[in-house]
């Protein structure tokens, strides 16, 4: 998931560990509800993606996650867990997150508000 800089908020710093283990349980928190698998995850500092799913389901989260809104983070984590099950950003695939994250679209540009430096 790529970011966009116009109508953006700056977003601070955070601490590694503490979000490394909210971020990890909250994945396997909402895969475990949802029905979801994955291959692998990890926590970085990325500058350009807030998420991202590769071909082999390892999933990847942006540690600066946790300076957003809680329904943003989970919006994230459940586009990226949708990822493991449709490839691509077709309407089969807003259609399925749209059944996981309520008004999808909306999130998703909710979330565009917010940038990473």
């Amino acid at each position: 998931m790529s970011l966009r800089q116009e109508n953006s908020v700056k977003i601070p710093p955070v601490n590694k560990n503490e979000t490394k283990l909210y971020l990890l349980s909250r994945l396997d928190e909402l895969a475990r509800t949802h029905g979801f698998t994955y291959n692998n995850a990890t926590i970085r500092n990325q500058k350009t993606r807030w998420g991202s799913c590769s071909g082999q389901n390892n999933i990847s989260l942006n540690m600066q996650l946790m300076n957003l809104p809680k329904q943003l983070i989970d919006y994230v984590i459940l586009h990226e867990l949708v990822h493991t099950i449709v490839k691509n950003h077709s309407p089969l695939f807003w259609e399925t997150l749209n059944s996981y994250a309520i008004n999808a679209k909306h999130q998703n540009k909710e979330l565009k508000k917010y940038i990473l430096k």
